[in-house]
């Protein structure tokens, strides 16, 4: 499994909050393969030996959910952009075996993480089944300020569409190449809902992934369908956080493909 680099403000990590993590790290192990190691305090899942995503205990304040984090160049300051353009910072930066991290709100309530590695070279692995394969948020208020939260505190290149419904689409772009979209959900939610980020994740066969799914304490949200990404599912894990599962094919590996060449670049 090749590991890409990543840039300062790119997604880069995703942390469940269970509450149970055995429980959800016995049904993530059955769904897309992980290999999950750790205390329960602090499982880290991997695919092929590469980290891909963490397990944390849920404090019970809030439901079971997934966790999206962006790279950090320098949290303390990142921090500060946050509360700068709107957002809240929940929980200071804070140092893990990882590096160091924090928890922050966007300006329309959205959740999502802050994180520095601890090595100096960041990789991911993406892209290819049991790994994430795209970022999306839900904005159910405020899209058109929420646009303006990501640009200035990422500095994110934006492409804002209209569907000529008053439904707006913007995608993030890195050196010309998306990696995360971002809808004006105000139609589709109820007002109570808060903004999302939500991490699809990627499996080799989306039909088959539902039925292990099932059989292993999750539920099926929504059936299989035809996106614009592809073949795409809605579950809820074991302990009811809710995932997309998103159909991928296994990658081709080129014989002078290094594992530290650039995904953007491919």
């Amino acid at each position: 499994m090749p590991a890409f680099a990543a840039h300062g403000g790119m997604p880069y990590w995703i942390d469940l909050r269970s509450s149970d993590p055995r429980k959800s790290r016995y049904f993530y192990s059955k769904l897309l393969g992980w290999e999950v190691t750790g205390e329960p305090e602090h499982l880290i899942a991997r695919r092929e030996g590469l980290p891909v995503a963490g397990i944390l205990p849920n404090d019970g304040s809030a439901p079971d959910t997934w966790v999206t984090y962006f790279l950090a160049d320098d949290i303390d300051q990142l921090a500060r952009d946050v509360a700068t353009a709107g957002g809240r910072v929940l929980v200071e930066p804070t140092d893990v075996p990882q590096g160091r991290m924090s928890i922050a709100a966007d300006n329309a309530g959205g959740l999502f993480g802050l994180i520095e590695p601890v090595d100096e070279e960041a990789f991911i692995a993406a892209g290819e089944p049991g790994t994430v394969v795209w970022h999306d948020y839900s904005a159910t208020s405020q899209f058109r300020a929420v646009i303006d939260f990501y640009h200035e505190v990422f500095g994110w290149d934006l492409q804002v569409l209209d569907d000529g419904a008053g439904t707006g689409f913007a995608t993030a772009l890195s050196d010309g190449a998306a990696f995360a979209g971002l809808r004006d959900a105000e139609k589709i939610f109820s007002a109570d809902v808060p903004s999302f980020w939500q991490s699809f994740l990627g499996v080799a066969d989306v039909d088959q992934a539902c039925r292990v799914a099932a059989d292993f304490g999750g539920e099926v949200i929504r059936a299989p369908f035809e996106a614009e990404f592809g073949r795409l599912a809605i579950i809820a894990d074991s302990t009811g956080a809710t995932v997309t599962l998103c159909e991928v094919d296994e990658p081709v590996i080129e014989e002078d493909l290094r594992e530290s060449d650039d995904i953007l670049n491919l």
